[in-house]
């Protein structure tokens, strides 16, 4: 993907540099959002499993159109998602023994950021065009807070508590865009899908071992996530 990018960047960098002056957007898009790698993951054993569901994709943008051809363009996103109970009650599933676990969560994943991008649009008639565009930017991640409460059928003093609390990371993150716009007028309706990654640090990530020893630690993850959405322009 990073050689997309480039290429990207170098075609969208030269087609500017011949560009005129042209006409502003503001749009408004809503839709979904697909956690992939560790942030779909459910493997518990490695802490940089998200365990993430799909969720919602908000999203307001600002277009400068240099030209029919080429444009700049700025985007604040918000994502939320849950922590998936069905992939954490299927991940114990595989786990042969009589522990039974109910599992409660308070908080799931927000991601939030602000990303810019240049993009080439090509016409596809009178009303209708196609974007893609490179992304560079930076998002705010904040994990989910859970509570696994760990009981045994064949002991019934056996139970055990494990807590995750909430934790932030702050990282730079890039991807890829495409988009179909159709526009009538001042008005223009839009489908977009964009692939966002980015590699997070949560340095501190607290919570409660089954022991009830307290637990701070550092966890590295690999962050990615597909958008599909669709929103309405404004030309002006």
């Amino acid at each position: 993907m990073k050689k997309l990018i480039l290429f990207l960047s170098a075609l969208l960098l030269s087609g500017i540099t011949y560009a005129q002056s042209g006409s502003q957007t503001f749009g408004v898009s809503a839709g979904a959002m697909f956690p992939l790698k560790d942030l779909a993951d459910y493997n518990l054993a490695d802490s940089s499993s998200g365990a993430s569901s799909a969720g919602y994709h908000i999203q307001i943008s600002y277009d400068y159109l240099f030209s029919d051809l080429f444009g700049l363009g700025i985007d604040v996103e918000f994502n939320s998602t849950k922590y998936s109970m069905s992939k954490i009650t299927k991940y114990y599933k595989t786990r042969l023994d009589d522990v039974g676990r109910k599992i409660t969560s308070s908080a799931g994943w927000t991601i939030g950021g602000i990303f810019a991008r240049y993009y080439l649009r090509l016409p596809l008639g009178s009303k209708i065009s196609w974007e893609i565009a490179p992304l560079a930017g930076f998002i705010g991640t904040y994990s989910p807070s859970y509570h696994i409460v760990s009981t045994s059928i064949l002991n019934p003093l056996y139970h055990q508590n494990y807590y995750r609390q909430r934790s932030k990371a702050f990282s730079f993150a890039y991807g890829v865009e495409t988009k179909l716009n159709i526009k009538k007028n001042q008005h223009g309706l839009f489908f977009e899908g964009r692939l966002v990654n980015s590699k997070v640090y949560f340095k501190q990530v607290t919570g409660t071992e089954i022991n009830g020893k307290p637990y701070d630690e550092a966890i590295k993850m690999n962050l990615m996530y597909i958008v599909a959405n669709v929103g309405y322009t404004y030309y002006f």
